[in-house]
């Protein structure tokens, strides 16, 4: 994560999410700080309604009832659209 503008802010946790937190940090490497970014920046997307390019990875299959690269646009609508295949 790049620092363009940061605001230091402090925040309560309980005693089993502060644990956890702490804990998955160390195993992953990471500050608890970026955990905390990265879990509110989730939050947030969710909330504004951004979409998640990565998450469509997989939703099609491959060669058999056509090919997907030229049916890609209708595969992402249906996606969108909470629509599937059958």
């Amino acid at each position: 994560m790049s620092v363009m503008s940061m605001h230091k802010t402090m925040l309560y946790l309980e005693d089993d999410q502060y644990r956890f937190l702490k804990k998955k940090a160390a195993e992953m490497g990471r500050s608890l700080a970026s955990l905390v970014r990265e879990a509110i920046a989730e939050y947030l997307g969710r909330c504004r309604g951004s979409v998640d390019y990565f998450s469509f990875v997989g939703i099609a299959e491959g060669p058999g009832e056509g090919a997907v690269s030229e049916n890609a646009e209708a595969v992402l609508r249906e996606h969108l659209r909470g629509e599937r295949r059958p």
